[in-house]
């Protein structure tokens, strides 16, 4: 009976002997490939590629340029970008567009991209695009080279900098995106029936219902009618398409309040009055933004094991990622 009970709690992850693969670029903890020939020191990567398989790029060292190396910039004529190296005068334009077509093209099952901030071939937004070669104060704050091919090629995959992913509510997003699109393609990519869909929709209820109701009604219905008719390869890309869409926009405080309290039903009941006041209280400071989300998701969580409900510990709100990530 004990095994029973540990094996029902341990039922975080619905693949846990795979991992997500993630394209990092080389120079964060990896290599020293950096135009001054240094290296990013970044804490959440070393984290991160614990849990993940990675693939390491350096546009710039892949298309030939040296370690050290004098600076590239980015310049946009009206609809036309160019990637020029100042010192030499060489535009790297064709060349780079050559790389990242080729490199692209070679990915599959690709999860997402942890890129290099502020990088004239890897920045997510903090680039400096300049719109002339001779007017470099005339500039504005946009993404490298590489980062604007993986967004056209890769439109629904998260695709950070690791500046950014130092705003928590970017980073949860990031990470629950990394991990559900894993799970679903592993869950599509090993479907014999229906059934695997539908159990996995249902543990994704809560999720989805906090990122868009809207496509979470939709997907439900899409699967209670299910057609046996339908090629089945038709119906895993509707879902897959319409699983990332619901993922396009970071989970806001509202969807969140409605989530927590649809949960919190399940437990009301069989919590003293102290426990409620307790978890109300927090829930308003979670309102008042003065506490983080994830204090009241391990709260929840913890209710869930303590009342062995198989149904909640199975969400994937309550386990959206490894928690050591957070």
């Amino acid at each position: 009976m004990k095994e029973k009970k540990e094996e029902f709690l341990n039922t975080s992850f619905l693949y846990p002997e795979k991992k997500p693969t993630v394209v990092i670029s080389r120079c964060l903890n990896f290599e020293n490939t950096r135009y001054n020939g240094g290296i990013i020191k970044d804490e959440f990567v070393l984290k991160l590629i614990r849990f993940v398989k990675y693939i390491t790029v350096c546009p710039e060292v892949d298309i030939g340029l040296s370690v050290p190396r004098e600076p590239i910039n980015i310049f946009n004529y009206g609809e036309d970008f160019r990637l020029i190296q100042e010192k030499t005068n060489l535009d790297l334009t064709e060349k780079m567009n050559i790389f990242c077509e080729k490199f692209l093209n070679s990915l599959n099952n690709i999860d997402g991209f942890l890129l290099k901030s502020k990088s004239p071939s890897c920045g997510v937004s903090g680039t400096v695009i300049y719109y002339e070669k001779d007017g470099k104060k005339s500039g504005y704050r946009g993404k490298g080279f590489f980062a604007m091919r993986v967004k056209e090629k890769f439109p629904y995959l998260p695709v950070e900098d690791e500046a950014r992913l130092k705003n928590p509510d970017i980073k949860f997003h990031f990470l629950v995106r990394i991990f559900s699109f894993f799970e679903l393609n592993e869950t599509l990519k090993n479907m014999i029936s229906i059934k695997q869909l539908l159990d996995f929709h249902q543990n994704y209820k809560y999720l989805l219902m906090a990122y868009n109701q809207k496509i979470l009604r939709f997907l439900g219905n899409f699967l209670a009618n299910y057609d046996n008719s339908k090629n089945i390869g038709e119906i895993k890309e509707n879902y897959r398409v319409n699983f990332y869409k619901a993922f396009s926009k970071k989970m806001n405080p509202k969807s969140n309040i409605n989530v927590i309290q649809h949960i919190y039903g399940h437990f009301k009941n069989r919590l003293n009055q102290k426990e409620k006041r307790h978890f109300l209280d927090l829930l308003g400071r979670y309102k008042k933004n003065e506490i983080p989300l994830i204090l009241l998701i391990e709260i929840l969580k913890n209710f869930a094991y303590r009342f062995e409900n198989e149904y909640l510990i199975k969400q994937k709100y309550l386990n959206p990622f490894p928690s050591d990530l957070f």
